[in-house]
């Protein structure tokens, strides 16, 4: 019956959108994270595990109006995630996370929300995995919102180097924007690449690189790609510069 009554809920909050044109609220989507956290419970010695990484997908138009204040909002999000697990006494083994992304198979009015439960070295844990049980009563990883504030999420230790001008770009929590702007992480001059090029996100614990529309495209292996999860060795081609993926204690 809640599952009957959750879908029905979806189906007409996305209906209602659509057709009276109402614009989606972040209170909209803090409530389908809540909802999604709730649906995604992992139960191990008496404690009640939920996901600490989120993804929010959303309409091309949806994901326009949030994007001039995304970074805020997923900030805003995150905690209100946090303030949620902590009213219902659930555990999370880090800082929660939570991205805005844009998908063109979202209808608007519609929120798609993944979520995963990930450890402090991004990798994603399994339900009956022993490290929940390790984590002991009244540690930092139970649910501690003052302490969670204070430590970040720690990800894993990645880096792009770009081996013609001998230089690397620590990956972490936050994007790694690529591009010929000055205001890029990484910037690259060469006409072929777009001011805005491309962005490397902390997705679901694991890198991910997106195309943002470029003109010339972004390659991976040779592959033309809008988005792609990155491994350690993947190269990265945008216009005259080749980027490579290393991982800490790799050639």
């Amino acid at each position: 019956m809640d599952r009957i009554e959750r879908i029905a809920s979806q189906v007409l909050e996305g209906w209602t959108a659509r057709v009276l044109g109402a614009r989606l609220q972040p209170v909209q989507l803090a409530k389908r994270l809540i909802r999604a956290m709730e649906s995604h419970q992992t139960i191990s010695l008496a404690k009640t595990f939920v996901p600490n990484s989120y993804v929010v997908s959303l309409s091309p138009a949806d994901f326009e109006q949030f994007e001039p204040f995304r970074r805020s909002l997923e900030r805003d999000l995150a905690e209100a995630v946090l303030g949620a697990a902590r009213e219902r006494s659930f555990t999370l083994l880090a800082f929660p996370t939570v991205e805005l992304e844009r998908d063109d198979d979202v209808a608007r009015g519609d929120v798609r929300v993944s979520c995963a439960l990930v450890d402090a070295s991004g990798d994603e844990v399994p339900p009956g995995s022993p490290e929940l049980g390790r984590v002991a009563a009244g540690h930092t990883m139970v649910l501690d919102r003052d302490a969670l504030l204070r430590e970040r999420p720690r990800v894993p230790k990645a880096f792009i180097e770009v081996p013609a001008e001998r230089r690397r770009f620590a990956l972490g929590a936050s994007p790694l924007a690529i591009g010929r702007d000055p205001d890029n992480d990484l910037v690259l001059d060469d006409r072929r690449i777009s001011r805005r090029h491309a962005e490397i996100r902390l997705r679901l614990g694991r890198f991910t690189l997106y195309d943002l529309d470029s003109t010339n495209g972004t390659y991976v292996n040779g592959r033309r790609i809008a988005e792609v999860v990155l491994q350690p060795g993947d190269r990265i081609q945008i216009g005259g510069t080749e980027l490579v993926v290393q991982q800490e204690g790799s050639a």
